[in-house]
């Protein structure tokens, strides 16, 4: 019965992949527990682990536990995931639960669908995908093309790229970019960051971009700004 659904958390390691499983009902409690199981099982992860978490068996999410799940995804972000997947079944109510709470903050982009067969057939065929997406909500940014300079607001940034709009310098295809993030989230870290980057793509007013390859330091200096964006009330 969909009521004995215990939650569950492991990590397989070979596969580099955490699972989590939520109960018919998540509580307050349940979640405690399932962010101290994450915790424990993450630290035999590598850097951009998968994360698959079903909510097949889920029927309805107490508002008691909705900090608890926003310290999950902090935590999360903090540890540099890959693909985030949801199993969400054919609840229909906790989908909408879900999306709409993550639409109120700076956050991952989930992957949605409807079973494990889907989620291993997404992870299959982006097997080579470097990195969770984030939504950052009109984040102001600075890029350069052809010696110009032009102000822009972020849509969303990974690791391999990102999307921007209403830049006031022209952009097309195929030009090369340098993007910089002026950051402000803490004493003794990064004040911005800097990278280089290729348009592949132009619509409208909006354009998305693929990194030149990020060494660790960049890569280390994006996560721990994302990290303090989504934890951020």
């Amino acid at each position: 019965m969909p009521g004995s659904q215990k939650h569950k958390v492991t990590a397989d390691l070979k596969r580099n992949r955490l699972t989590i499983t939520i109960p018919a009902t998540a509580t307050q409690n349940v979640a405690q527990k399932i962010f101290t199981d994450i915790r424990f099982c993450v630290v035999d992860l590598k850097p951009g682990f998968n994360i698959v978490t079903d909510y097949s068996h889920c029927v309805f999410a107490h508002l008691s536990a909705i900090p608890t799940m926003r310290q999950i995804m902090d935590y999360i972000v903090s540890k540099q995931p890959g693909n985030i997947i949801r199993v969400m079944g054919k609840r229909v109510l906790i989908a909408k639960q879900l999306i709409h709470y993550a639409d109120k903050f700076q956050s991952y982009t989930p992957v949605y669908v409807h079973t494990f067969e889907e989620a291993e057939e997404y992870l299959a065929a982006n097997a080579n995908r470097k990195g969770l997406r984030f939504k950052l909500h009109g984040y102001p940014i600075l890029c350069t093309i052809d010696q110009r300079t032009g102000d822009g607001v972020l849509i969303d940034v990974s690791v391999s790229g990102f999307a921007a709009q209403e830049l006031t310098i022209p952009v097309s295809t195929e030009n090369e970019i340098s993007l910089i993030i002026p950051m402000n989230h803490g004493h003794g870290l990064s004040s911005s960051f800097v990278s280089k980057a290729r348009v592949v793509r132009v619509k409208d007013n909006m354009f998305a971009a693929q990194f030149h390859d990020l060494d660790e330091d960049q890569i280390a200096v994006l996560f721990k700004w994302l990290a303090y964006e989504v934890g951020k009330e």
